[in-house]
């Protein structure tokens, strides 16, 4: 069976269409046309039907079937290529999303610098959601993610390296400041500053929104925590964010959830399940280990 087949099979799927697969691949329709008859010849079994009255094609249970699997198969192939071109590699691409970036990974960063380490990560910056895809596919090598549980999927193993918690942030002048702690209900008439669609904290909100049967007034969403913390601190609305993103130099008063379960920030390390890092790569990601660990312990004492 050659692999070409099952790519042209699988776009064939896609476009529906004998011409449009030639015209997508740059080659003859028999091309096309062969490699289907090859594909039925090798499995036994009819797998697309010409539909002489719509000139487009019918797809058989077995069509289904192979087409399910080529996928599989055509992306672990692209995966694999991937990965055989970088078994070498000296460098780690490495994935960080903003708020991780800024106010946890730089704090490891002198101790990354002091091992002589940190120039060898090509970090790359994006919302957690979107790194984890970018592992999947392979155009990355490893990423710290946020999540609001357990990260856990068939592809892709990640390690909990912290877990932080949810925070409301309200300006120091806010009624609010002599708090300490607040349940989520008692905030449904404030106005919220949040970050955008793509971070871990809209997807919190909205759940503990519905639990408790509120729907509190979002005034701005933005991308950038310093923007929210700034509007927070001049009493545009309150914030909430993780613990994580909040810093004694934002001059904020940050209020313990007394909502139960906790809504939890797990930051995680992850890669592919199936990917072998290069010796170069491997040490890299036992020193980062070693540092988020050592900085783990000091930050509890």
């Amino acid at each position: 069976m050659k692999i070409k087949d099952l790519d042209y099979f699988t776009q064939l799927i896609n476009l529906k269409n004998f011409t449009a697969v030639a015209n997508y691949f740059s080659v003859s329709q028999p091309t096309i046309t062969y490699a289907v008859k090859r594909l039925e010849a090798e499995f036994e079994t009819e797998l697309i039907v010409r539909d002489q009255s719509h000139q487009g094609i019918i797809i058989t249970p077995s069509g289904e079937q192979l087409y399910r699997h080529a996928q599989t198969i055509l992306k672990e192939i692209a995966l694999t290529d991937k990965d055989m071109a970088r078994i070498a590699a000296t460098k780690l691409k490495f994935g960080l999303p903003p708020i991780i970036g800024t106010y946890y990974f730089s704090k490891l960063a002198p101790k990354l610098i002091q091992t002589g380490v940190i120039n060898q990560f090509e970090t790359i910056e994006a919302g957690s959601s979107e790194l984890l895809a970018d592992l999947e596919a392979g155009r990355i090598d490893a990423a710290l993610l946020g999540s609001a549980s357990p990260l856990s999927t068939e592809t892709i193993q990640a390690d909990v390296i912290e877990q932080h918690r949810f925070k409301i942030i309200v300006s120091p002048d806010s009624p609010l400041a002599d708090r300490r702690q607040i349940g989520f209900a008692e905030l449904k008439d404030q106005q919220f500053i949040m970050l955008a669609e793509g971070f871990v904290h809209p997807h919190v909100f909205k759940a503990l929104s519905k639990v408790n049967r509120i729907h509190p007034k979002v005034v701005y969403r933005t991308s950038d925590a310093s923007i929210l913390k700034s509007m927070v601190h001049a009493g545009a609305g309150i914030g909430f964010l993780t613990e994580t993103g909040v810093t004694t130099a934002d001059d904020l008063v940050s209020l313990d959830l007394t909502d139960e379960p906790q809504p939890t920030f797990y930051i995680s390390l992850a890669y592919r399940k199936s990917q072998r890092f290069s010796e170069t790569q491997q040490a890299l990601l036992d020193s980062f280990i070693q540092i988020a660990r050592d900085y783990r312990l000091d930050s509890t004492h």
